[in-house]
């Protein structure tokens, strides 16, 4: 009883995540950022819409984004990014939790992973997630290859966006 209790508690232990790197992928494939736990060997695939990873990738070559009127004006509303939480996912789509600080009316908004990413980093944030999301997000991205695999080289090709979470 001891080891499954153990094994409960470990999936919903909240890890903090790091950026690690973005892939542009090859071919109409999506791009996928990809966080890896701080201090571990786990790593959280999240795929992007290619205007959020081009923003992405902005961010470390510009000292100007489009998140910097956002930002600038939250900063002078007195709100700031605390954090940023992989909450869920439905269907193919990853959902995450914003948390902001310095503010009684927006505590927390639940925003699509694809459409936040660039948004959390450029304010600095730092990311979460159980482990049990990590391996939700493996189970879909296997199931996923399956039926790709299933669907041959044609296939493939004509739905590569399809294949991806978000």
């Amino acid at each position: 009883m001891k080891k499954v209790e153990a094994d409960l508690k470990s999936r919903n232990d909240v890890i903090e995540l790091e950026a690690f790197g973005l892939s542009t992928g090859m071919e109409r494939a999506r791009p996928v950022m990809l966080f890896r736990e701080k201090g571990g060997e786990s790593t959280l695939p999240v795929w992007m819409s290619p205007v959020d990873a081009g923003i992405t990738l902005s961010q470390n070559a510009f000292a100007i984004t489009p998140h910097d009127v956002s930002l600038t004006v939250l900063q002078k509303l007195g709100v700031g990014v605390e954090s940023c939480r992989f909450t869920e996912v439905k269907g193919h789509q990853q959902y995450v939790e914003i948390k902001f600080t310095g503010s009684k009316k927006i505590k927390e908004m639940k925003f699509r992973a694809d459409h936040a990413i660039s948004f959390c980093l450029q304010a600095r944030a730092r990311f979460f997630c159980t482990r049990e999301y990590l391996e939700t997000c493996r189970e879909i991205d296997v199931d996923l290859g399956k039926m790709e695999a299933a669907m041959g080289p044609r296939a493939r090709r004509s739905h590569s966006g399809s294949r991806y979470l978000n």
